[in-house]
């Protein structure tokens, strides 16, 4: 006979926002036995509660501390900072999968952007199998605010400062699609294993149309203007030292300069995901903001 299979146990290390969050949720109305980790103790009772008929569970632990979980864990799944990734690789998983961010490709690289590379580095070195996926910009989901400091700041300031008239690509991707790649990575049998694989929205847009497309969603008239790249940059320096308003740091002021124009063959290909447009999700997500707004 042959031998009897389990299924492995997962766990997810930030599973209380953004595509760790959505993952965690769909991973508990299949069914599957997943451990969510969370920081924020509010969240993970909420969490606790939306899926306590299922058999997950979640628990507020600081894994920079704490790694007894560990031992009960077959997959793990990294959803938060690559910088915990060194602490959450021992030779005993099955897989380890986590978000790294196309950051790595930026000529103003920041912390962020060593933390994913040292990642890198890991997982090649690593006896475990491993796959990291790398995001373009994640909007829709909870506790992100990539597109939120952008309708903050059109609530506050009379104009959007956009510099090189805001002609530089983005490609930004929806949390749960996001997630559904991730969802792939667990459910493929291996065959995704050691791969690294850019994950991003099905085509790219202008910077420019990115904020339109922003402001237009949430009903926002708030005119988008070209400005000169030192002007901007001041501004953010100014900005970022005033408590309560949107802040931007200049390594970011200057990757706004950069295109963010990436092949997807890959992510079609091996994920066999067609993720959203960027119209079609912001618009979700504004409906989603709306009805958190009325408590719908």
């Amino acid at each position: 006979m042959p031998a009897a299979t389990t299924t492995p146990r997962i766990t997810i290390v930030g599973a209380t926002t953004g595509p760790g969050k959505s993952l965690f949720v769909r991973l508990a109305e299949d069914g599957f036995p997943v451990l969510g980790i969370g920081r924020n103790l509010t969240r993970v009772q909420q969490l606790t509660t939306l899926t306590a008929s299922t058999g997950a569970s979640i628990i507020a632990c600081d894994v920079s501390i704490n790694q007894d979980f560990l031992g009960d864990t077959d997959i793990l799944v990294l959803c938060s900072r690559p910088a915990l990734a060194p602490l959450l690789m021992p030779d005993s998983l099955q897989r380890f999968i986590a978000l790294g961010s196309t950051r790595k490709f930026t000529r103003f690289p920041d912390e962020r952007c060593r933390d994913v590379l040292v990642m890198e580095q890991l997982a090649s070195e690593s006896m475990v199998p491993t796959t990291i996926l790398h995001p373009t910009l994640i909007y829709g989901g909870d506790g992100l605010n990539n597109v939120e400091r952008i309708i903050a700041a059109a609530r506050r300031y009379p104009l959007i400062p956009l510099p090189a008239g805001g002609r530089t690509l983005i490609q930004p991707i929806h949390c749960d699609d996001v997630a559904t790649a991730l969802y792939q990575c667990i459910t493929d049998d291996g065959l995704l294993t050691n791969q690294s694989i850019v994950i991003a929205g099905p085509s790219p847009l202008t910077y420019r149309e990115f904020v339109a497309i922003v402001l237009d969603a949430m009903a926002i008239r708030t005119p988008i203007v070209a400005m000169p790249y030192p002007l901007i940059a001041t501004a953010a320096l100014v900005t970022g030292s005033i408590p309560g308003l949107p802040a931007i740091g200049l390594a970011e002021v200057r990757r706004l300069l950069e295109d963010k124009h990436f092949d997807v063959l890959d992510m079609t290909r091996l994920l066999a995901l067609t993720p959203r447009d960027f119209a079609t999700g912001m618009r979700d997500h504004a409906a989603r903001l709306a009805g958190s707004v009325t408590g719908t």
